[in-house]
């Protein structure tokens, strides 16, 4: 039996118990569960980062596992989030989404400015500073019980968006050192969005309803099928032109939920979904998390570090503010989206890893922003859990 085979029993064996011993003092203290297997991470790293345990969780293996746990737990997200506010809200979305990406990246530009770096090299790495690790904030609403609100929508609607922004930023880096493939092009991107709305309106018109027709309700081993197989075909689709695997997750569960819903077949989907997303999948993605968050970066220029962590914060609280009182939301609310928006740990960290391997940034920048990426990985997650659960009822 291969040696890395075992290895991985053990790391994922070890990884779930520890995480559900963990979780017990969390729901105590009303965190969410999945913030268990992120602290076991970030002491992996620390206490094992040599072992043989270290090598099988860094594999290709333990990462493509841990990739299909966020498709899971986004699927589930969209399977939970309510359609009529998302479709109430997209003005204050694309809004918001605009506005945080202006506010973000005009304070970082100033900051790095000041600092003496390039123009188009601080509007590279402030616009990536400002992009939202909606991934990892999803879940976390979800296990809170505020998916469904107009607070979760304005969060997770800005993720999508600057998604797009995302790729496009690592196409330019890509471009300006010459790095890696071709760049993907808008018209590419722009086609891989109606693919996806023409697949979506396949799938909730035709294909959904002909098989419940057909079989005249599916039972609960084909129902999980047609759910697994429809999560990883959307967010097929989605990464291959490059649109990032929160749309394709995210689009595939909505699409569900609309033909389910008169259906009356959500009960039968949610339970054992929910069951692999946050008891077998889900876990490997946060572990992985942990595992990327190198505490030694925090020692990094701290100045620089503190400068851009608070360009960081002021900019999507000013962004939430604006939008959030035009939608009529209160200042808790508005305090709950704004530390929301500012998770980092997304895909914004590819161009400025290109730029920085080509020696375009130095040191010192590539370290706060890690640095920045790690303290807000850190302190969002348990932040907002600890103030939804107690302004839960003014913010639902």
């Amino acid at each position: 039996m291969p040696e890395q085979y075992l290895s991985i029993l053990a790391l994922i064996s070890g990884l779930l118990l520890a995480s559900f011993i963990l979780s017990l003092g969390l729901e105590r203290m009303r965190m969410p569960s999945l913030l268990a297997p992120l602290l076991i991470g970030v002491l992996f790293q620390m206490q094992f980062s040599s072992s043989w345990l270290a090598e099988a969780a860094s594999g290709e293996a333990f990462h493509t596992m841990a990739q299909l746990g966020i498709i899971f737990l986004l699927f589930l997200v969209g399977l939970r989030l309510e359609l009529h506010t998302l479709k109430g809200l997209t003005y204050h979305i694309a809004l918001l989404s605009v506005l945080n990406l202006g506010f973000s990246t005009l304070l970082g530009l100033l900051v790095l400015g000041y600092y003496g770096y390039p123009l188009l090299l601080s509007a590279i790495v402030s616009t990536a500073l400002a992009t939202v690790a909606e991934a990892t904030i999803a879940p976390v609403l979800d296990e809170l019980g505020v998916i469904r609100t107009r607070v979760a929508n304005l969060i997770l609607g800005p993720g999508v968006i600057d998604d797009v922004a995302e790729v496009m930023l690592a196409s330019l880096a890509s471009l300006m050192v010459g790095y890696g493939a071709a760049p993907v092009s808008p018209s590419f991107m722009a086609l891989g969005v109606i693919d996806l709305i023409l697949l979506a309106l396949l799938f909730s018109r035709f294909v959904l309803p002909l098989i419940s027709r057909v079989e005249g309700g599916l039972r609960d081993p084909g129902l999980f099928l047609l759910m697994s197989s429809t999560a990883l075909l959307f967010t097929f689709v989605s990464q291959f032109f490059g649109l990032g695997l929160l749309l394709g997750s995210l689009t595939a569960g909505l699409t569900f939920q609309v033909s389910l819903r008169p259906l009356g077949q959500e009960d039968r989907v949610l339970k054992p979904l929910a069951a692999m997303a946050y008891g077998l999948l889900g876990p490997l993605f946060f572990f992985e998390i942990g595992l990327g968050m190198s505490l030694s970066s925090l020692t990094g220029n701290i100045a620089l570090t503190l400068l851009l962590l608070s360009a960081n914060f002021f900019g999507k609280l000013l962004a939430s503010l604006i939008v959030g009182r035009m939608a009529g939301l209160n200042y808790k609310a508005i305090t709950v989206i704004g530390l929301g928006l500012s998770a980092k740990f997304s895909m914004g960290i590819i161009p400025v890893q290109i730029l920085y391997s080509a020696g375009l940034i130095d040191q010192q920048l590539f370290t706060s922003f890690i640095a920045v990426s790690v303290a807000t990985t850190m302190i969002i997650p348990f932040t907002l859990s600890y103030i939804i659960t107690r302004w839960k009822n003014s913010i639902a």
